[in-house]
């Protein structure tokens, strides 16, 4: 080292380069919008016989968390659901005659329950109350009251029928898997599989007919079935309604 050479510069201590984070990828789309009416409108879609929290949020595309803001239980949401279905129905306006407006009530309520499979089963299991399928049977039983039946006649009168039209999409529930039958088609399906080996067991007596009525539409036997219903019912009414 020569006597005008100056020592070199300390070499500098070069800082490590921060930890390079990968840019983020933007959302596509906005959020989902989740509000009271976007849930009820995707619980219908989901159909009542798949109807819960998770189910629901997976059509939303949010956490089932997020439903529990709106609705506290699922039976709060499945409430919310029937009362959603039954107010968009077209329920028919009273004739002033007792025996047609029950046979429209019936039908009317028949086609809802075709409509949503699986309905009936969460209205006679139904822990939450419907208020929108309260009022209709509520009405239903006051107009029989209007046209001169007593109040327990009324309510008598409409159950029966109510209930008839609830059994006949409740038949076959559980008889396929988890689901079941949750429709008057797919029961009849499923009674016609069966048929064969059933037959074998009936009185000779009866079998062109029971086959007659299995092969059948569902419907033509349900108004069968509504017919005796109200022919029973004639005896409680009044002579004028």
């Amino acid at each position: 080292m020569t006597g005008n050479s100056e020592p070199p510069p300390p070499r500098r201590t070069q800082a490590r380069p921060a930890a390079v984070r990968a840019p983020r990828t933007p959302r596509l789309g906005r959020p989902p919008q989740v509000d009271r009416e976007a849930i009820v409108r995707a619980a219908v879609a989901v159909g009542f016989g798949k109807l819960g929290m998770s189910t629901v949020a997976q059509r939303l595309g949010t956490k089932h968390s997020t439903l529990y803001r709106y609705f506290a239980t699922r039976d709060e949401l499945v409430a919310a659901t029937v009362d959603a279905v039954v107010a968009e129905t077209d329920w028919p306006e009273p004739s002033g005659s007792w025996r047609p407006d029950l046979a429209a009530y019936a039908w009317t309520t028949y086609r809802l329950l075709e409509r949503y499979p699986g309905l009936a089963a969460h209205i006679v299991s139904l822990r939450g109350t419907s208020a929108a399928y309260g009022r209709v049977n509520e009405r239903v039983v006051t107009h029989l009251v209007d046209l001169g039946f007593s109040a327990e006649s009324a309510i008598l009168a409409h159950d029966v029928v109510h209930e008839q039209v609830l059994m006949f999409f409740l038949a076959g529930q559980g008889g396929e898997g988890d689901e079941g039958a949750t429709t008057p088609q797919r029961a009849a399906e499923l009674r016609r599989e069966l048929l064969p080996d059933a037959l074998e067991e009936v009185d000779p007596r009866l079998r062109e007919a029971l086959t007659g009525i299995v092969r059948g539409e569902p419907g033509g036997w349900f108004a069968r079935k509504l017919e005796v219903l109200l022919d029973g019912l004639a005896g409680l009414a009044p002579e004028a309604a």
